[in-house]
């Protein structure tokens, strides 16, 4: 099967493998899937995103930003990190 990734996603699988923690790209994308369907079989509300998660938004964030940030933005972002950094 071959599936087309949108230049986000593909941020977001990079910023992943970069972590050390997958070895491939399958092994990011099916991560990423299979927490997706287990959470949205789980829960009924939306919830925040997890560690991994935010922090690749932020690595691609910093790294090539795809829009301009609105004040203030990535400040909340990075007390987001801290904040569950210390729940971690």
């Amino acid at each position: 099967m071959t599936v087309t990734l949108t230049k986000r996603t593909e941020e977001i699988v990079q910023a992943q493998l970069k972590t050390g923690r997958y070895a491939t790209p399958d092994e990011v994308v099916n991560r990423l899937i299979e927490n997706g369907i287990s959470e949205e079989t789980s829960r009924e509300e939306p919830q925040a995103p997890d560690r991994a998660e935010l922090k690749a938004s932020l690595l691609a964030a910093v790294s090539k930003p795809t829009r301009p940030y609105r004040k203030g933005e990535f400040v909340e972002l990075a007390q987001r990190v801290i904040a569950e950094d210390r729940r971690a």
